[in-house]
């Protein structure tokens, strides 16, 4: 199998890699948690900007990120579901990897290859993001602070059956 540096790192292109991505999606997350496919077509079809992938030279997805932007300052339950093309803040809603992928350190090159996506966005951006934030399990806290996000506190945001952390990275 190739490495992590073997990937092409992009902005999803087609709907048809959506479709691709939400197996992993599903296989990632517990079904209270997962994305439907519908709303990760929501997301790509209102934040084409937003959703970006790592992918293998045969074209397969092996991960992604895929975000809204909202106004307020942290991930909350209604910017799960919206997309606010005014708001400065990226709501991150799914860091997944593909199983075969994982461990591997891809998560961790997609999260910081995506702020730097985010920062180019900025560059000719008519609304300039000015922050990034997440919701994490506290397991994979250390995940986000590797790739630069700091730990805010317990969110108030109920989804699932876990606790959920706020993340940010300010730009």
């Amino acid at each position: 199998m190739a490495g992590i540096d073997d990937l092409e790192y992009r902005i999803l292109r087609r709907t048809s890699e959506v479709h691709e991505a939400w197996p992993i999606e599903a296989a990632g997350y517990p079904s209270d948690e997962a994305a439907s496919l519908e709303g990760m077509l929501y997301r790509y079809h209102n934040a084409p900007h937003l959703f970006f992938g790592a992918f293998t030279s045969s074209g397969s997805i092996a991960g992604y990120v895929m975000s809204t932007q909202s106004a307020p300052p942290l991930v909350t339950h209604d910017s799960m579901g919206t997309h606010d093309l005014q708001g400065t803040v990226v709501c991150v809603h799914s860091v997944c990897v593909a199983p075969e992928w994982q461990r591997k350190g891809l998560a961790t090159r997609l999260l910081k290859l995506y702020v730097e996506s985010i920062r180019e966005y900025n560059k000719e951006a008519e609304v300039r993001i000015t922050r990034l934030a997440l919701l994490s399990h506290k397991y994979l806290l250390s995940l986000y602070e590797g790739a630069g996000f700091t730990t805010i506190g317990v969110s108030s945001v109920e989804h699932g059956s876990e606790h959920w952390y706020d993340c940010v990275l300010d730009l």
